[in-house]
């Protein structure tokens, strides 16, 4: 068998080729390869593709994404987030992710971050030792339909009886959601953008000092341009991530004082029927009432289900309206680093729900 790294300045060029024969393996579909070589955290001798063959054929790939955090003096850490892992199924329980981990962590010296993760690929991350949490963030999921069919079919089956049955609930829950009165009138003025302008750049940039990864406006334009999903057609493509939903929206809010300064920000993402708020910053506490808010009044209005929450000042006011939500579920999230980064990053770490991959997918 043969391993082999493909850089981002080689990623291009290998994958055109792909893309070009309908019965290749797809490693990134186009959406992610754009998103990628735009990558403003990335440079173009960085390893992001590691791939395993077998006679010519793909038999398993690993890929990484590019980005740095803050250390403890304040200077900016290169890493890369451990993202899509794939093995082949007849492949699988014979050491090949192990390989392929190995080999990327030779190539960043151990500079490696990881969240969202696959149960099995935790347990190979937890088996090798060198991974460390550094984050442990309570998280609520926000249930306000009924959802079974999509969430329980894989494991139920049955999706006529499923379907009928969220729309039972859900029939029962829109009158409810109908009479609902929210308890306090915001005091700003929320209004949809479509950018992120001057002065929601420098409010960011301040409020932003004292976060792990100090994303900001170049890397939110960056994931607003380029996300990893559509809800146009494409080409059906051999890829085992998603890459197209029915419905699929970014939506940025600010929110203005009535003195006329803009105070805050709100970011959510639409994918199908579940909504996330991958960041918000607020100048003002007062606002994040305003926020919990306007997430409900968006959720009602585009027909969403459920919605996880982990910004702790957030969670906070989305529980004054728990009489709205049909069901509070916990959802913590965990975050780990190499050992190789430990002794790099602040005892204050503040992140953001959106930080990781989430704002290209929600």
């Amino acid at each position: 068998m043969d391993l082999k790294s493909y850089t981002l300045e080689e990623l291009k060029p290998y994958l055109y080729t792909l893309y070009s024969k309908p019965e290749s393996l797809v490693p990134l579909s186009p959406l992610r390869l754009q998103s990628y070589l735009k990558n403003p955290r990335a440079k173009l001798s960085d390893p992001v593709l590691f791939e395993m063959r077998q006679k010519g054929e793909v038999i398993a790939y690993r890929t990484l994404l590019p980005d740095c955090f803050y250390d403890r003096e304040g200077h900016p850490q290169r890493f890369a987030w451990l993202s899509g892992n794939w093995v082949r199924p007849d492949m699988r329980r014979k050491g090949i992710s192990s390989q392929l981990l190995e080999m990327a962590e030779e190539k960043w010296q151990g500079r490696l971050m990881y969240t969202n993760y696959a149960p099995k690929s935790k347990a190979l991350y937890d088996h090798t030792g060198r991974f460390k949490v550094i984050a442990n963030r309570e998280g609520l999921r926000f249930y306000l339909r009924s959802a079974t069919e999509e969430l329980l079919s894989g494991r139920l089956g049955s999706r006529p009886v499923l379907r009928s049955t969220d729309k039972l609930i859900n029939r029962f829950r829109e009158w409810r959601i109908d009479k609902y009165r929210f308890p306090l009138e915001c005091p700003c003025e929320v209004s949809p953008i479509n950018d992120f302008i001057a002065q929601l750049s420098e409010l960011v940039k301040r409020l932003q000092q004292d976060t792990l990864f100090r994303r900001d406006r170049e890397i939110f334009e960056w994931a607003l341009e380029y996300p990893w999903v559509t809800e146009q057609a494409c080409d059906p493509l051999n890829y085992h991530f998603s890459y197209r939903a029915n419905r699929f929206e970014n939506l940025l809010f600010q929110f203005t004082h009535p003195d006329g300064e803009i105070r805050g920000v709100l970011w959510l993402i639409i994918h199908n029927n579940v909504l996330s708020a991958p960041y918000l910053f607020a100048g003002d506490k007062t606002l994040h009432s305003c926020m919990a808010e306007t997430i409900i009044r968006t959720m009602i209005k585009h027909g969403c289900t459920h919605t996880t929450i982990r910004n702790p000042e957030l969670l906070e006011k989305l529980k004054v309206h728990n009489k709205i939500f049909l069901k509070l579920r916990k959802m913590p999230q965990l975050i780990f680093a190499h050992q190789e980064l430990a002794y790099l990053l602040p005892e204050k770490r503040v992140i953001h729900d959106g930080d990781g991959d989430v704002m290209f997918t929600g």
